[in-house]
């Protein structure tokens, strides 16, 4: 595959994504309310839908590469990462409440911790997207489509609540949307890195699948 071919390619399906989460955020426009059980539902859709996600696209053909080194200690170091990322920026889980540095939770509006917490983890998943792209057009659109379903009720627990907390349905959409885009921008980003240090796919595919 040309590099243009694979770029292109990741553009796409970071798109996909995108086009999911707006999907999803589109309930903003809806006077929609959503039961705690949904909300359930939801992540554990979500959570299910990665796991495989993570195993067929990126853990086992790893392994089946015979990258089992390069796995391992880029499944390592993409935890850390992550870990550190959920530990240095602030943000708000609409379940588990604040995370992050202390001083930064006075300084920060509630709606903005809220759609950084979903940006947060959105970087996993469109690098997955990026980096399985990088392997297999084929696989990276699988991967795109699987992680692009269980964007849609993500967009929609993003752009309901900031919704309601600015008081303008245009921003919550707006809001969820642009959280998708950045799974475009690490999808793109990940096929391109990955494409030009094709030594160290192994590492990348581990360190994806880790976060």
């Amino acid at each position: 595959m040309s590099l243009s071919s694979v770029v292109s390619s990741a553009l796409v399906n970071g798109l996909i994504l995108a086009g999911f989460t707006g999907l999803g955020s589109l309930v903003a426009f809806t006077s929609l309310k959503i039961p705690k059980w949904g909300l359930d539902f939801s992540m554990g859709f979500a959570a299910g839908i990665m796991l495989v996600a993570c195993f067929t696209s990126l853990i086992i053909p790893s392994l089946e590469m015979g990258l089992y080194l390069d796995l391992s200690i880029g499944f390592v170091l993409g935890a850390l990462v992550v870990a550190a990322m959920d530990a240095l920026i602030p943000h708000e889980h609409l379940v588990v409440g604040y995370e992050g540095p202390e001083h930064a939770r006075r300084r920060l509006k509630k709606a903005v911790l809220i759609a950084l917490a979903v940006a947060i983890h959105n970087v996993p998943e469109g690098l997955a997207v990026g980096v399985s792209t990088a392997l297999s057009e084929r696989l990276g659109f699988a991967t795109a489509l699987a992680i692009g379903l269980q964007d849609v009720p993500e967009g929609i627990a993003v752009a309901l609540p900031l919704a309601v907390l600015w008081g303008s349905k245009l921003k919550g959409f707006a809001t969820g949307l642009l959280t998708g885009l950045v799974e475009t921008l690490m999808a793109v980003t990940g096929a391109l890195v990955f494409s030009y240090a094709t030594g160290v796919l192994g590492v990348g595919m581990g360190f994806s699948a880790g976060q």
